[in-house]
Formats: structure tokens, sequence, C-alpha cells
């Protein structure tokens, strides 16, 4: 492996933006794991999602194709895109073995992306988070080897809440790294709304179940008993910051937490911008500060994004505390990545079939 250190780019750093790669999972993979997600290109311009036999959604260029994202970025104006795995890739139920595979074989994918676009990308990988020793093999291969910055995970895991004990380990693990870890709902919310359908769950499904997650962290211990630990939450933490006064409220009732304590825990999260409606976006920097905003797009997914939430951060800059736009569009993200102001540290790394098949 070797490291450069890059000047960051002019412009913003997008810190929700998700990528697949166009290469076939390895063979253990379909063999073991039937279903594992892979990506169909069917013309120069769009792709399928597909699990097994089943699509699962279409997809643009941008999605596999680094240059094509670049091109997509120069318009927007953003400077830096971090990337993470689709999470219909968080297959946490699948077969150890097969998924630790996939996981190792996404993770050097999303590397060699980074390692194309010359440091206009930062990697976030994946884990098989519900198998602790591939686990923290995975974590310390994709920090000390790739040199990705952090993990992306779901709201559960294998059924288990953030904060169950059984996943004590992992965020010990990533405390330890220094890894920054983005928390993002998977199929539509996971059954945390009682309506379904596509509206439902994206519309109430995701923003509840992110909700859910980060209430987890906040009032289960897990912030609180990891001092070092970054997280960020998509989509605006979801509906938490319009619930936290009432589950503050409650807490106090049930003399459960402290307010203050949980008004300091809450202002460790971080939270995207990806809320489709600049009157909220005074409430989010009210919750969690000026300093742990994050600019979110959800690229490729979301038409008009990054553009449009660039322009709802702009058109709201009067109603925001002195300095938070600039905050938001670009030093919270290095603060949440662990990167210095100004620098950005990428890896070079061309995986060997030593690197593949051996443990880390």
């Amino acid at each position: 492996m070797r490291k450069e250190t890059l000047v960051v780019p002019p412009g913003t750093i997008d810190v929700h933006a998700h990528y697949f790669p166009r290469d076939a999972p390895p063979v253990e993979v379909i063999a073991g794991f039937p279903r594992a997600p892979r990506l169909v290109v069917d013309s120069t311009a769009e792709g399928r999602l597909v699990r097994g036999s089943e699509d699962f959604r279409s997809v643009r260029r941008a999605l596999w194709d680094v240059e094509a994202r670049l091109a997509d970025m120069d318009r927007a104006g953003v400077g830096v895109q971090v990337i993470s795995p689709v999470p219909v890739a968080l297959e946490y139920g699948a077969p150890a073995a097969p998924f630790a595979a996939y996981c190792r074989w996404m993770n050097e994918s999303i590397a060699r992306a980074v390692e194309a676009a010359n440091g206009r990308l930062v990697g976030i990988g994946t884990a098989p988070v519900a198998s602790p020793r591939d686990c923290l093999s995975e974590l310390r291969y994709l920090s000390e080897v790739l040199g990705l910055r952090g993990v992306e995970i779901g709201t559960r895991i294998n059924g288990m809440e953030l904060d169950d004990p059984a996943l004590g380990y992992f965020f010990d693990a990533v405390d330890s790294l220094g890894l920054a870890v983005l928390v993002h709902p998977i199929d539509g919310g996971g059954g945390a709304v009682r309506r379904s359908g596509f509206t439902y769950d994206f519309g109430l499904g995701m923003p509840s179940d992110t909700a859910l997650a980060a209430t987890a962290l906040v009032f289960g211990g897990v912030l609180d008993h990891h001092s070092g630990l970054r997280v960020a939450t998509v989509h605006g933490c979801g509906t938490f910051p319009w619930a936290y006064p009432r589950l503050r409220l409650g807490a106090h009732l049930a003399a459960t937490h402290l307010p203050d304590e949980l008004d300091r825990l809450v202002s460790r999260l971080y939270a995207d911008t990806l809320v489709f409606d600049p009157a909220h976006l005074p409430n989010l920097v009210h919750r969690f500060g000026p300093n742990r905003v994050l600019l979110g797009s959800d690229h490729p997914f979301i038409p008009g994004q990054p553009e449009e939430g660039i322009a709802d951060l702009s058109s709201m800059a009067a109603h925001l505390p002195p300095g938070t736009v600039p905050r938001i569009l670009r030093d919270n993200a290095l603060e949440f990545l662990g990167l210095s102001p100004g620098a950005l540290v990428t890896a070079h790394f061309s995986p060997t079939k030593e690197d593949h098949n051996g443990t880390y």
C-alpha cells in the first residue's frame, strides 16, 4: 500500500453518495450467496441492480463509472464525494463466509474507485457486522490496507438494534481504529411503519427507521460508552430531530436519563442535509449544532441532487448562525472523516490474490 497526501480540490464535500462495482462478485460469493446483489449493465448509460434473478432497481452510469460520477460532481460544484455501498448490499443475514468475501470484494472495489478519482473520492466501506471474527478482520483491512475512512452500517444488524450488547465489539473496534460510521436504513425502513408500499416506505419508513437507530445510539448508551465515536445518520437523521424533545421529556418523566446529558449525546451525532425542504435545515442545525450537519445527496439516486441541496443551504444562510454554511459544505465533513483541514489521505491500492484470499 502507498499513501499520498493530496490537497482537497476546491468546492463542497458530499458525504452521502453510493457506489456499486461493475465487475461480478467472486465465484465463492455466488456459490454460497446466490442472492448477492450485483450489477447488470444494459447500455452505456443504464444498468440494473439484481438479487438472484430478481431486479431490484434501475441505476444510472454514475453509480459504477468514475468518470461519469466526476462529471456529475463538476456540474454540481462538488469537489469531493464520499462513496459508500448501496444499502441493498448490507445483507447481514447472508451466510457468513460468502458475505465476508462479498464485503471484501466491495471494499476493494471502492478502494479502486477512490484511486481512479485522484483525490476526489473518499471511500466508506462495509463489514460483516453480524460475524464478529470476520467483521474485526475486515475493519482492520479496510482501514489499514485499503485506506477507507469509515464503514456504513444498517439501522439494525440482522434484527439487532444498534444498542444490543452483542454489537459492543463493533463499536469498540471502530472507536479504536478511528473509523467514521455512516448509518443508513435498509429495505424501505424494515417495518418501522404499519403501511406498505413505496410511498410509505420511502416517505415514512426510512426516516422512522433512522430515528429509531439514532434513539438506540443516544438512549441505549452507545455514544456514552464510546467517547471517540463519530457517527453520521443520513436523511437528516429521519424523524429524530422533531421527535427528540418528546423523547427527552419522556426520559425525564421516567427518570431514565438526565436531560442535559441527553443533549450532550445528541450534539455528538452528525446528520446530513437530505431533507428536501430548506425550512427543515435550521432545525437540523438547532438540534445537532452547526458543526454536526453535513451535505448529503444520495447521488446518483435522487433527481436534482446535490444541486438542489446546495441551493437550499444557500437560501437559508441568513437563518443560520454565521459561518454555518461553509462548515456544512466542507469543514464538518473533514472532521467526521477524521481528516485534517486542507488535506486528504487516500490509499493507492492494487489487491493481489494473496491480499484477497488471506486474512488480515
